[in-house]
């Protein structure tokens, strides 16, 4: 399990050197994807690690980062959402209420996450399914995330609806149902961790479609 984690953190690292290669490295949702893969490595580089280092001092330091980059980044997608449907047309995607309720939005759960996930945090060694490694003794759902998740469905039907891109609602909803079917299981941080893969295909996906729409509206 130690070397599928390794695998992971491998395969977000080629993803990363992907996006320098390709698209607009000027697009801020490309830079936030590129912090979302970042993070992704890094939490697999350091849950992996676990079977050398989980007794050493550092090794707590370098779970709560994990946790602080899980709470800071992942209600940022709700920002990448408001984007996309502004460059897909959703016409209520420019309204300023609907504006400022996303980024309300988005700052209450960075906030949320910041003081449960970070500020309360205390770890406990575990061995689960192989793997060493530190994890919250919190017992509360992620539940910045999953209204993160649950808030971007509509937005994502919304782009499918009027772009015809089906792509970030297919993502949305595959990495919310495995991580809700897999997550009370010991393996479920294992299939979680390929979820992110396929969900981070996605929005690659989609970042590089309507970034390109976005170039072709300018030049026209």
């Amino acid at each position: 399990m130690n070397n599928l984690l390794l695998a992971f953190a491998l395969t977000h690292a080629m993803l990363l050197a992907w996006t320098f290669r390709a698209g607009n490295s000027g697009s801020l949702g490309l830079w936030w994807l590129r912090a979302l893969l970042v993070g992704m490595c890094y939490d697999n580089l350091v849950q992996a690690s676990g079977q050398w280092f989980v007794g050493e001092a550092w090794y707590e330091a370098a779970n709560t980062v994990r946790f602080f980059l899980h709470a800071v980044l992942l209600p940022m997608l709700m920002l990448f959402a408001l984007h996309t449907a502004q460059l897909a047309g959703v016409g209520v995607a420019r309204t300023p209420a609907f504006i400022s309720s996303c980024r309300l939005f988005t700052a209450a759960a960075i906030a949320w996450g910041l003081y449960h996930e970070v500020w309360l945090l205390q770890l406990e060694p575990v061995s689960v399914a192989g793997v060493d490694k530190l994890r919250s003794t919190s017992t509360l759902p992620p539940v910045a995330t999953i209204l993160t998740n649950l808030l971007v469905l509509p937005i994502a039907f919304a782009i499918w609806r009027i772009a015809q891109w089906r792509w970030l609602l297919l993502g949305t909803l595959f990495i919310f149902v495995v991580n809700g079917a897999t997550g009370a299981q010991a393996w479920g941080f294992a299939v979680g961790n390929f979820a992110e893969i396929v969900y981070v295909l996605t929005l690659l996906g989609t970042e590089k479609q309507f970034s390109a729409r976005c170039t072709k509206i300018r030049e026209t």
